[in-house]
């Protein structure tokens, strides 16, 4: 994949990075924690869940390496992993959305995704955030379109996305893939950097989900609202 919208992705990334670097970044982050299976906070968000074989590279390839170096940090499994399409509203106790928020975004889905063509992602590029670990996923300006058109909706609904991003016109997806418990060693932040090249494999997103969930998407928390298909 590679043409301007991808490249404008890049350059972001590299921004991100630097401004994490100088502490200067001004997106959004989960709040570190030492418990993030039983956190009782809770966000609205749109993921597509990663197919089975993405997630067993990203397991062998990533997360294990990390795992051996500091286990005691929070790793997702196979079941936990998914991509951010779009977030609503961030994880917060109490409840920064309602049940006729959550029913007007349900429809306001329903009303948009279909319109949309499916969306083809390259995974690549790790990045280590404040408090988490991700992986990068590239898109062509299908993911631009998507996520305007629904960034104007939930304006119009009354329920616009609260979160913090470094650019407001262009987006990537995002696959967390460790939360930390604590400041990471030297040896991990190095892993981190040895790997932030890294090529796992591009895939198709087709279904979009709406669900409330904690900060690690846990099984116990998450309750999916509707699931939409693009076209």
């Amino acid at each position: 994949m590679n043409n301007d919208y991808v490249i404008s992705q890049k350059e972001v990334i590299r921004q991100i990075k630097d401004s994490i670097q100088k502490g200067q970044g001004r997106a959004s982050f989960v709040k570190m924690r030492s418990d993030y299976e039983n956190d009782d906070e809770t966000c609205l968000t749109s993921v597509a869940f990663i197919s089975k074989d993405i997630a067993k590279a990203i397991s062998e390839k990533i997360i294990q390496p990390l795992k051996n170096i500091e286990p005691d940090h929070f790793y997702y499994s196979h079941e936990l992993l998914h991509l951010t399409i779009k977030n609503i509203r961030t994880v917060y106790k109490p409840l920064l959305f309602n049940e006729s928020d959550v029913v007007k975004v349900s429809q306001l889905f329903t009303e948009i995704v279909p319109a949309f063509k499916f969306l083809t992602f390259t995974f690549e590029d790790l990045i280590l955030f404040p408090t988490s670990v991700s992986l990068i996923g590239y898109c062509n300006e299908a993911l631009r379109n998507l996520v305007l058109a629904l960034d104007s909706g939930l304006r119009k609904i009354s329920v616009p996305d609260n979160k913090k991003y470094f650019s407001d016109t262009v987006f990537f997806g995002n696959i967390t893939l460790c939360r930390l418990t604590h400041e990471p060693s030297l040896s991990f932040q190095n892993k981190v950097k040895d790997l932030e090249n890294i090529y796992i494999g591009a895939a198709d997103v087709q279904t979009i989900h709406l669900i409330t969930c904690n900060s690690v998407c846990s099984t116990k928390t998450r309750k999916i609202i509707g699931t939409y298909q693009l076209s």
